[in-house]
């Protein structure tokens, strides 16, 4: 397997095992300890929390993976992600709601963890379908 379907499959892992099916300690094997996130070294633990967070507000978690890429020690993954609002989230109590929201993570990868992750998802568009 090339380093880059290697890095799809470890994103893919991610949103199947951690998001939805909530093995968190999965991000132990997965991120790199000096992790850095949107500038921010938070290892592991911080996307661990991002997990435990939305899990927490979110039942029925589901995540499709629409389009990968790969090149060189980078993965863009293009997701979306669904679940029914059961937990105060943004300060927005809970409404029993379905909603859905799309986001794009781009990874950098070294030595098979990820090191970096810049990603860009739809708050807003998930946000106000809550309300």
């Amino acid at each position: 397997m090339s380093a880059g379907e290697a890095g799809k499959e470890l994103a893919r892992r991610w949103l199947a095992e951690g998001w939805c099916g909530g093995d968190l300690d999965l991000a132990d094997r997965i991120f790199a300890p000096g992790f850095v996130l949107r500038g921010r070294r938070v290892g592991p633990a911080g996307p661990r929390e991002a997990a435990r967070r939305i899990r927490a507000s979110f039942a029925d978690l589901a995540v499709d993976v629409d389009l990968q890429v790969a090149e060189g020690d980078r993965v863009v993954t293009h997701f979306t992600a669904r679940g029914r609002h059961v937990a105060g989230y943004r300060g927005i109590p809970p409404s029993g709601r379905a909603a859905s929201a799309s986001g794009i993570q781009i990874w950098t990868l070294r030595d098979g963890l990820v090191v970096d992750d810049v990603n860009v998802f739809d708050e807003w568009g998930l946000v106000s379908q809550l309300r």
